[in-house]
């Protein structure tokens, strides 16, 4: 059923993309491998299936701005979630949050392969690292992370995206 949910937000998310969009593949490493992949006071597989919906809809987005005909597979190596997880305790329980600091920075390593109609690799690169040494503390910033969990991961694919494909639509 999890995975069902996770393909059906999927495949919602491809149609609706712009017809112009290149073809996007997104595959994981071993989740458990993940340096925080940590859910925060929900079960750990709802968590991980949520949050990888949430990844692979936001490649697709992105994969939008690029030729309809061209191919762009990300492969996941490495998620460390922005911010740490601590424990919170109440007068009758105790749970836990995640909290942003300024050591506790986002980092992913990803490895992508870009490809024309004919499968001829325009580019790729294995396990690129991206990360943000401090989350920025300007009001815009703080007021968007509030409102997307996983705000700052996205600001670090974004950042990928337009350096890697500088000719895509903006």
């Amino acid at each position: 059923m999890k995975t069902l949910l996770a393909s059906v937000t999927v495949v919602a998310a491809m149609l609706i993309a712009p017809v112009h969009a290149a073809k996007v593949e997104v595959k994981w490493d071993e989740v458990k491998s993940f340096s925080d992949f940590e859910a925060v006071n929900e079960v750990q597989s709802r968590f991980e299936e949520r949050t990888k919906a949430k990844f692979e809809e936001y490649v697709t987005e992105l994969g939008a701005k690029l030729p309809e005909s061209n191919t762009l597979q990300v492969t996941f190596n490495d998620v460390d979630l922005a911010g740490r997880v601590d424990a919170t305790f109440g007068a009758t329980t105790s749970g836990f949050q995640r909290v942003l600091d300024d050591v506790s920075y986002p980092e992913l390593v990803i490895s992508y392969r870009y490809t024309d109609a004919q499968g001829a690799e325009l580019s790729s690169a294995d396990k690129v690292e991206l990360k943000s040494l401090a989350p920025p503390r300007n009001m815009r910033n703080i007021q968007g992370s509030s409102h997307d969990s996983l705000y700052f991961e996205k600001e670090l694919l974004m950042e990928w995206f337009n350096e890697t494909f500088p000719s895509a639509k903006r």
